[in-house]
Order: C-alpha cells, then structure tokens, then sequence
C-alpha cells in the first residue's frame, strides 16, 4: 500500500492485522491519569456552574416576591434624629 492512499475494502482486514501485530506506545500507558483528571475538571465545571445559576434563581425569586409583596408598610425616619422608638422619645411624648 502506497503511503497518502486509502486502503481497499479488501485490505482493511490486513491494515487491522498490522496494527494489532505493533506494540503499544508506551506514551498510552499514562494517558488514564490525563483522561481521569479531564473528567474531574470538566464535573466541578458543571457543578460550579449549576451551583451559580441555582444561586441566581433563589435570587432574582426571592427579588420578585419582595417587590411584589412587602412585608410592612415603609416608614420614614429621621437619619440623625431620635428615633420615634427610642426610650427618651417616648417619655417625652
């Protein structure tokens, strides 16, 4: 077989026969650890990611039903003033 030409139907099974009849590289022996930690990289990706958008729909909820619903009329205070609860306040009225 020519190198740069496609092999025949016929001929596959003698491709296949002189792949198998090769030796392994010895570069594949360590590939399990590159797969394995590949893997572990690309779950903590999907966990980290999954955990965010959780997060922010827990958020953008909890945004909406305060908006929606307050739960107590607002009252204004004074910023520097005695505050209408404080004890001097309420003594004096």
């Amino acid at each position: 077989m020519e190198k740069g030409t496609q092999p025949a139907m016929a001929d596959i099974d003698e491709v296949l026969g002189a792949l198998a009849a090769k030796e392994v590289p010895a570069s594949l022996t360590t590939i399990d650890d590159g797969v394995m930690r590949g893997l572990a990289e690309r779950r903590e990706s999907v966990t980290a990611r999954r955990g965010m958008v959780m997060a922010v729909a827990i958020a953008a909820v909890v945004g909406i039903v305060g908006s929606i619903a307050p739960s107590a009329p607002a009252q204004a205070e004074p910023l520097f003033g005695v505050p209408s609860g404080a004890p001097s306040h309420l003594l004096a009225d």
